[in-house]
């Protein structure tokens, strides 16, 4: 079947178009053993992506949202659990701490730079080399329970190959990793719906993939928005059956979603939505806390949110400037949209400080506050 084919019969079978009708959307399936073998086989876990923002972990089917404002280093946040995730346990005889899984990244803002998460991996594994040597020195034959170094022969062994072959070394560490992220570019709100809806097919097969992630859930918001529904209530129902069918996906394959999400507004009341709404629309009460414009589906299958935002409040290099100055000043040294790797070079003192409050499974809460750096994010001193 052509593709031009297959594109007609999914949109006919979607019902994208105009008549956004409420109703169960049943999409056939069929698997193959081998896609059955996968589903059910235990895939690489995450319970170590980050002790920080996750001490117990991440379980299959988890969904955690990262919300926060443009410049609040959603990027740099996700970049680094993707690292956490794609880098081995260990290597050449040091700790690495990763999960050695298959990422899928599906990027809907395009703002994705295979450079910046190539520079990001080799610029870790390099300060862990850097770390573990120091380490081995002052230990000698001793050893801590927090020790970098898992295997000194081996470790050793690799200081001692030269600094060419410790380059060669990393090298093949960094394209190892990026072998297993899946990179997929949405261009338009069509594309974004049907590489959703498309997950069954691009995991069933593949069961080193852990973690799927969306950057960002809420990008073609507002030309659904516009092009797609005359009311907020009828775009609520074409998500509420777009993100029924993906998160069925999401579970069945046992995986675990990331994604980031902009706040563009408040919550909106039920008595602000009805007159604003058709009259004539049967609107069923809703509790207005629950969820906000992604609709019920989407916000129920939430296990975790993140909320980022610049702390304003530490010492930064402009603190001597209006509030609203030091936050322009920051978000001008972002890249389009989000941060540029080039305010990674500043000193400490120079750095944004980022807070992040995590919202988690059984009401747990915490805050935490961080810095952005050439290998990823570094935490600061837990707040109360």
């Amino acid at each position: 079947m052509s593709y031009m084919q297959g594109r007609s019969n999914t949109e006919n079978r979607l019902n994208l178009g105009a008549n956004y009708s409420p109703g169960t959307m049943k999409i056939p399936e069929s698997e193959s053993g081998l896609a059955l073998l996968a589903r059910l086989g235990t895939r690489p876990s995450l319970k170590n992506i980050d002790s920080q923002f996750f001490p117990t972990g991440l379980d299959p089917c988890d969904v955690v949202e990262v919300i926060g404002n443009r410049g609040s280093g959603k990027s740099s946040f996700i970049s680094h659990l993707i690292l956490n995730s794609l880098m081995p346990e260990a290597w050449c005889g040091i700790k690495l701490g990763g999960s050695s899984c298959g990422v899928v990244y599906i990027d809907a803002d395009l703002h994705f730079s295979i450079l910046h998460m190539e520079n990001m991996l080799q610029r870790r594994i390099k300060k862990m080399v850097k770390s573990a040597r120091a380490e081995l020195k002052g230990l000698g034959e001793r050893k801590t329970t927090g020790s970098l170094v898992c295997s000194p022969k081996t470790f050793q062994d690799f200081l001692h190959s030269g600094r060419r072959q410790q380059e060669s070394e990393i090298n093949k560490l960094t394209r190892d990793c990026l072998k297993h992220l899946l990179y997929l570019k949405c261009t338009d709100s069509f594309q974004f719906t049907i590489t959703l809806l498309s997950l069954n097919e691009l995991t069933q097969n593949r069961d080193n993939i852990s973690l799927v992630v969306i950057d960002s859930i809420s990008a073609f918001y507002w030309y659904d928005r516009t092009y797609k529904a005359g009311t907020w209530y009828k775009l609520e129902q074409h998500y509420n059956r777009i993100f029924k069918a993906f998160l069925g996906h999401i579970r069945k394959h046992k995986l675990v979603l990331l994604t980031s999400r902009q706040t563009l507004f408040q919550r909106r009341s039920l008595k602000e939505e009805r007159k604003t709404s058709n009259q004539n629309e049967d609107i069923e009460d809703f509790d207005a806390t629950d969820y906000e414009y992604l609709g019920r589906e989407w916000a129920s299958g939430v296990t975790h949110r993140i909320y980022l935002s610049i702390d304003t409040v530490g010492e930064t290099s402009n603190t001597n400037l209006p509030q609203e100055q030091q936050v322009h000043d920051v978000q001008d040294s972002m890249c389009q949209g989000e941060e540029s790797f080039s305010i990674m070079d500043k000193s400490a003192k120079e750095r944004t400080t980022y807070v992040a409050e995590v919202n988690g499974k059984n009401n747990m809460k915490n805050k935490f506050s961080f810095t952005i750096h050439e290998d990823g994010i570094r935490h600061l001193v837990v707040k109360d």
